[in-house]
């Protein structure tokens, strides 16, 4: 696997971890009796599987070049998917209750850190397929 391949298979799986260990979200609504309820979208739980598959297939796929370079553009195409909707939608893993006015949902420095490490692991890969077309 080239370096760059590399890189974004430990930044995607970084990714995936967090979001399963913090409980980080897509949406939040008014859950009944002032409550909150803090969700994943269909679309970004599907991110999330597709991601987690591609992962899986890089780490115990076949490793002969013609499979591993398949597996490795999948796991491009789907972590690039995953983390342009962490930013568009902007996933949160924190919340701040503020009382009768509401509530704010953002990303913590520690998620922050994870986002910037995958999209530059993201970016090393797009630089080095322009180069190789």
């Amino acid at each position: 696997m080239k370096d760059e391949f590399l890189t974004l298979f430990k930044a995607s799986k970084a990714l995936v971890t967090y979001i399963d260990e913090k409980n980080v979200f897509d949406k939040a609504s008014a859950g009944g009796c002032s409550g909150m309820d803090y969700h994943l979208s269909d679309a970004f739980y599907d991110l999330i599987v597709n991601t987690r598959n591609a992962i899986k297939d890089v780490e115990s796929g076949p490793k002969d070049s013609y499979t591993d370079g398949e597996a490795s553009l999948r796991l491009f195409e789907t972590a690039k998917a995953l983390a342009t909707h962490v930013e568009k939608e902007r996933a949160f893993d924190k919340v701040n209750d503020m009382g009768p006015v509401g509530i704010e949902t953002y990303q913590s420095e520690a998620f922050i850190e994870v986002i910037k490490n995958t999209n530059k692991a993201l970016q090393e890969v797009e630089n080095g397929l322009k180069v190789s077309e």
